[in-house]
């Protein structure tokens, strides 16, 4: 069984799918250390221990998310004080997530261990992570020079990489992330980032509400949300109940509070929760609310984690047209699909969502989705080859 280092960029409060791969591994008999970036300096906890996974948050100052220059600075000495905690702790795996981290695993590969063996050198996209730059109104030339240069970096790690793992393929109309580095040349191993099956069910709550649970970067989505809720009848517009942190958050907050002043409707924006917490907000909600902008050209490949969630906890989904996430929703019958900045399709789309849920006396009984339990099992197949090469 092999000692396993994993990083991250984020002060893993934890991430969510980041944990999930991390317990997999630890149950599958591997030891697995998650060095993560606590940016702000904020977590209450330097060092924890969850599921059998050892967690390092390294606080190194205050370096906010969003503004390039400290970004670039921060992650500079993160990457340095990995670099001499593997020297100390060499694993057998540096499990790269996302590619602001890659670096460190190209630095690890092939390097000479006490074992005897040669250190690997995973590395798991998440994203297309070149896309961030221009996920800004009307991107100036730099942030698109800078794509081009992030979008070079990612080829050449995923070349590199002794596996690749990634988030999505296609399963209808729309290729995912997989079909992108096929045309590079390396077949990735896809884990779908699935729920964990769940126990039981939450009830429905007694007013229709409309939820959003997770990472809050897109303001767009949510204007478009409160110009549909006033088109509706004042008797059948919707709660709206978002929960996450993210760049986007303190705007979001402010919009809905003004929008449910002004147009009746009850309102709640919280921060960051605990994925052991889902199952109590799901049960706050009747359905999820996923349609992005799609500017970024990433959203049309991925498939948010929240959409599986809410399908495994029998809420239906109002989705994105024209992407991968729209080819599950339509196939399964998992709710329905609006154009972005359809404002009347988005109103129709919350009519009868309302009406489905509100006809139903139980949560509904919807295809199954993925569940972490068998994405997690491929894991741990993917890494049983990877340490026999």
């Amino acid at each position: 069984m092999a000692n396993v280092a994993m990083v991250v960029t984020n002060r893993y409060e934890p991430d969510p799918r980041v944990q999930k791969e991390a317990a997999s591994l630890v149950a599958g008999g591997h030891r697995v250390r998650v060095y993560a970036f606590d940016r702000m300096s904020e977590a209450p906890h330097a060092l924890e221990r969850l599921d059998g996974v050892e967690i390092i948050r390294l606080q190194l100052g205050h370096y906010p998310y969003g503004k390039v220059a400290p970004t670039a600075l921060g992650l500079r000495k993160f990457r340095h004080a990995v670099r001499e905690a593997l020297l100390r702790d060499p694993p057998d795996v540096l499990h790269c997530h996302d590619q602001d981290t890659c670096s460190l695993g190209a630095w690890w590969q092939g390097r000479r261990l006490p074992s005897g063996a040669r250190a690997k050198f995973v590395f798991d996209a998440h994203d297309f992570y070149w896309t961030y730059p221009l996920y800004v109104d009307r991107p100036a030339r730099w942030r698109h020079a800078l794509s081009g240069v992030l979008k070079a970096q990612g080829f050449h790690y995923v070349r590199k990489a002794d596996l690749l793992i990634t988030v999505t393929e296609g399963v209808g109309r729309h290729p995912g992330y997989a079909e992108l580095y096929r045309g590079w040349g390396v077949d990735p191993v896809v884990l779908w980032n699935a729920p964990r099956a769940v126990a039981q069910i939450p009830a429905f709550p007694p007013v229709f509400t409309l939820g959003y649970y997770g990472y809050v970067r897109d303001a767009e989505m949510f204007r478009w949300l409160v110009a549909a809720i006033e088109q509706l009848p004042p008797a059948e517009r919707p709660a709206v109940h978002v929960a996450g942190a993210g760049v986007a958050h303190a705007e979001v907050e402010r919009m809905l509070r003004e929008a449910s002043a002004r147009l009746g409707f009850e309102a709640r924006v919280t921060g960051a929760f605990d994925m052991r917490d889902l199952g109590s907000l799901m049960a706050e909600c009747s359905a999820q609310f996923c349609v992005y902008s799609l500017g970024s050209g990433n959203m049309g490949r991925t498939v948010p984690v929240k959409l599986f969630d809410a399908v495994a906890h029998g809420r239906p989904v109002i989705g994105s047209t024209g992407t991968l996430m729209a080819d599950f929703i339509e196939h399964n019958d998992w709710g329905c699909v609006v154009d972005q900045g359809d404002i009347s399709g988005l109103a129709a789309a919350l009519r009868s969502t309302r009406a489905r849920v509100m006809e139903s006396a139980q949560p509904l009984a919807l295809r199954p989705a993925p569940t972490w339990e068998q994405q997690g099992q491929r894991l741990c197949e993917a890494y049983a080859k990877l340490l026999q090469q």
